[in-house]
């Protein structure tokens, strides 16, 4: 630990250096910090001045406590100007229901024909492919897929996309969204599909995807959710802009 600023109490001067660490980005936003018992074994301190420093920070909005994953660095969140269904975390966390996502897959693969063609890559460029499973109140709800290309958020495979919103990880990184194009259909689903979401036989899947857009209009994510249409619905909401319509 560096040389010790005795009018300072040791967990202030941990939680500086933690925050050091933060600003200089060796712990990254969206990231975890080392757990506690990781922090007293390389400062050789004990954990309870090691939680009182993080608490610190906890207070201060630069970490966030996730009950069963750890401790995450949240970044610097600028406002952004979109209003709808934006992937990973989803909307019913604003509805005082109970969700829960777990990250199945991640990983990374080249671009290939479609993806190349959508975000003006390479054949071989690489992108990341995340695969969860949403629950509300502890019933599996929906199967989504994210496809993100990887000169985007090269650091992605660090981030716990279980944690954070799609929103939130752009906005650490500076990425502002500017639109969003959806389609949704009504379709039977994949046999794996419905047994994965335990769907009953006459209940229909609402498939839900997704372009993003920023704010040079090039698509920098695409999402594909499977949804099951007896434990979600949507809403429109229409907006009155200026200018004369045809």
């Amino acid at each position: 630990m560096p040389r010790e600023d005795y009018k300072m109490p040791i967990y202030l001067q941990l939680r500086e250096i933690i925050r050091n660490k933060i600003e200089d980005g060796e712990y990254m936003p969206g990231t975890a910090i080392p757990s506690e018992n990781k922090l007293a074994e390389s400062f050789g301190i004990n954990r309870i001045t090691i939680r009182n420093a993080v608490d610190a920070l906890v207070n201060e909005g630069m970490l966030r406590r996730v009950q069963g994953k750890g401790v995450f660095v949240v970044g610097n969140k600028n406002e952004l100007s979109i209003e709808e269904h934006a992937g990973f975390v989803g909307d019913a966390i604003r509805n005082d229901t109970r969700l829960s996502v777990k990250e199945l897959q991640k990983s990374e693969r080249q671009a290939g024909n479609k993806y190349a063609n959508l975000f003006g890559l390479e054949l071989e460029d690489e992108i990341y492919y995340i695969r969860q499973m949403h629950s509300i109140n502890n019933v599996e709800t929906s199967i989504e897929e994210f496809f993100i290309p990887k000169k985007i958020l090269p650091s992605l495979d660090m981030i716990n996309s279980s944690v954070f919103t799609f929103r939130d990880i752009l906005s650490f990184y500076g990425i502002r969204l500017k639109k969003m194009s959806q389609s949704l259909r009504i379709i039977k689903g994949s046999a794996k599909i419905r047994k994965a979401l335990n769907i009953p036989e006459k209940v229909a899947v609402l498939l839900l995807e997704c372009d993003f857009y920023n704010e040079n209009n090039e698509v920098i994510a695409h999402s594909i959710s499977n949804i099951r249409s007896d434990m979600q619905s949507f809403t429109v909401s229409l907006h009155k802009t200026n200018g004369n319509s045809d």
